[in-house]
């Protein structure tokens, strides 16, 4: 019996939550400031990942169906 309770409060407290965050208006100066420009932009090089795969290191296991 108090587990059904348990369930019925938590999801009364759930549905609460989301709607005081549904109603709840935000102004926009509390948002965070996302810069565009980051400081670590500066380096614009991009080199390619290593794509060579070591046949005896390699995590692919082949299977075998037969009847």
């Amino acid at each position: 019996m108090q587990l059904r309770h348990f369930v019925s409060g938590s999801a009364v407290v759930l549905a609460a939550w989301l709607a005081v965050t549904f109603v709840y208006k935000v102004p926009s100066q509390r948002y965070p400031k996302l810069d565009k420009y980051p400081k670590t932009a500066g380096n614009t090089e991009k080199s390619a990942p290593d794509t060579t795969v070591d046949d005896n290191k390699s995590s692919v296991v082949k299977v075998s169906v037969s009847q």
